[in-house]
């Protein structure tokens, strides 16, 4: 999905206008296809009696209501728990969130991400979140997976085929939670009208999914003390945020974060609300002084009519503020000097993730010029295609983004976690490429073409015999991590020493080898890490 990479430079790149494609159009879902007998099930949370379905050894849940509906007076305020005794309904996916698509590229995002034969339907009341278990339950409490999708922030759900738990629950055994997320003006409003902690609504949302689990998971047959947080791009920035903001005795034991980790980033000024203050304008509220009357006006505006103008061309990104409550601008050194979560830790890339946002930009120097990745204007387009020599700029353009947004704050966070003295840590580059995935031209193994893999949730109807074998086996990998995260998640994968003296970055499907005890090679630690020595001065 897409990324939230905030850069520290002068000039940052406009996070609406990243492009993701999700393979969530596909139809044919591995093992989701067909009828199959199911029989009713019901267990007792503080949400209710959730009466959800038990069907081929796995139980699953729906569209469970983890807080009140954040709408009227509740809208841009932090979530507030649901609390029942009644019975509900968790058979159905909840709609998605309301949904913020960059207009420039909405077309193309809404086709191949926003499944356009049936898309999500988007609410504003979207605090849900679904649970798969194997089934039936047993004494012994089995790991938990919690899952936090991407999207810039701006969009995402847990309402699409791509996320679906069967797989992992079923193959894994394994308890997979996935959660909604406000997002966009309605999760990360940046609006000088609250106090600056009550902006980044959304990563407030996922803390209280979290909670929600860990006081009710044991119902379903998992275990709240073995729950591994795992997400992806802006899912992914998310478990940072989880992993700086708890230091002391974190709810969880593990975290698991593709193509996300958070670098430092800036500190909130003035032009942090300038989105939202353009906003407030353009929906009939800006002559009112920023504050509880321009709020009240505001609720007052239909979700649909914030949709229309977030989705149109004078929208601006609605971005998280450094608040040090929920969001720091020192993560690196948090976690360096162990003021961070200290728990095993997996992370990584894969080995095209920049192609999928750099699709027909072929000048470097604008591109450089227009990204903001120039290092306060003292690079230029040469000193750049010496650090990647023998490719073209169109090449280089791909690698430079995926080197600041992915790449580089990888190698950061995994070198920090070392330094701090945490000793499971285990980084990786994926670099699997197969014939279906070929979306767009120089695709390669693009960002988040890994996540159907790790689900199980591929097209059955045009996936290599190769890309099925990859799929347990990289799923299996991340369950074991997820097991036992102190342990090699595979055979030849060791655990990750920085610098050039070791071989433990994790080289995962790059020639074909898909199966368990070859698809890992291991290689020099910082064989990557070369163009980071310029990059690491937008991101520490």
């Amino acid at each position: 999905m897409f990324p939230y990479t905030p850069v520290k430079s002068n000039t940052m790149w406009p996070f609406t206008s990243i492009l993701l494609i999700v393979v969530g159009t596909f139809c044919h879902r591995l093992g989701l296809g067909g009828v199959h007998a199911q029989s009713f099930v019901t267990i007792s949370t503080t949400s209710g009696d959730l009466r959800g379905v038990e069907q081929d050894g796995v139980i699953l849940f729906k569209g469970v209501r983890f807080a009140e509906a954040p709408t009227g007076p509740l809208r841009w305020e932090p979530p507030v728990p649901f609390l029942s005794s009644t019975t509900q309904n968790a058979t159905v996916l909840s709609p998605a969130c309301v949904q913020q698509f960059g207009f420039a590229t909405a077309t193309l995002i809404e086709f191949l991400f926003n499944n356009p034969q049936d898309p999500p339907a988007e609410n504003e009341d979207c605090l849900f979140l679904n649970v798969w278990a194997p089934s039936p339950t047993s004494s012994t409490k089995k790991p938990v997976v919690f899952f936090i999708y991407g999207g810039s922030l701006a969009f995402g759900t847990a309402s699409v085929p791509l996320y679906d738990g069967t797989s992992i629950a079923l193959n894994q055994d394994i308890v997979v939670v996935t959660i909604n997320y406000r997002t966009n003006v309605f999760g990360f409003p940046g609006a000088p009208d609250l106090p600056l902690e009550g902006n980044n609504l959304g990563f407030l949302d996922q803390e209280l999914a979290l909670e929600w689990v860990k006081l009710n998971i044991a119902n379903f047959g998992g275990d709240p003390d073995q729950i591994t947080i795992m997400g992806q791009s802006a899912g992914g920035f998310s478990v940072s945020g989880m992993i700086i903001r708890h230091p002391v005795d974190p709810p969880f034991r593990a975290a698991i974060i593709y193509s996300g980790d958070s670098p430092d980033t800036t500190p909130t000024s003035a032009a942090s609300f300038t989105s939202f203050n353009n906003f407030a304008s353009a929906v009939g509220c800006g002559e009112i002084v920023p504050g509880p009357l321009r709020l009240e006006c505001l609720r007052a505006v239909s979700a649909a009519d914030i949709r229309t103008y977030t989705n149109g061309a004078s929208s601006g990104a609605f971005e998280p503020v450094i608040d040090n409550i929920t969001t720091f601008d020192d993560n690196i050194q948090r976690i360096q000097s162990g003021n961070a979560a200290r728990v095993p830790f997996l992370t990584g890339n894969t080995q095209n993730d920049g192609t999928l946002f750099t699709i027909g930009d072929t000048n470097l120097t604008a591109f450089l010029n227009s990204s903001g990745f120039t290092v306060d204007g003292n690079v230029t387009a040469d000193v750049v295609r010496s650090l990647y020599p023998g490719q073209n700029d169109t090449d280089v353009i791909a690698d430079v983004f995926r080197d600041v947004s992915f790449l580089c704050p990888a190698s950061l966070w995994t070198a920090a976690f070392v330094e701090s003295g945490i000793s499971s840590v285990f980084r990786y580059e994926y670099g699997a490429v197969f014939p279906d995935l070929q979306l767009f031209p120089n695709a390669g193994a693009w960002h988040s073409s890994e996540l159907q893999e790790v689900f199980g949730t591929y097209n059955a109807s045009t996936a290599t015999p190769n890309e099925v074998t990859l799929s347990k086996t990289f799923q299996t990998a991340i369950a074991n991590f997820i097991k036992n995260p102190d342990e090699s998640p595979a055979p030849n994968w060791p655990k990750y020493i920085p610098g050039n003296l070791t071989q433990t970055l994790a080289r995962l499907a790059y020639v074909g080898n898909v199966e368990t005890d070859n698809f890992v090679q291991a290689v020099t630690s910082d064989s990557q890490d070369t163009p980071c020595t310029l990059w690491d001065a937008l991101l520490d």
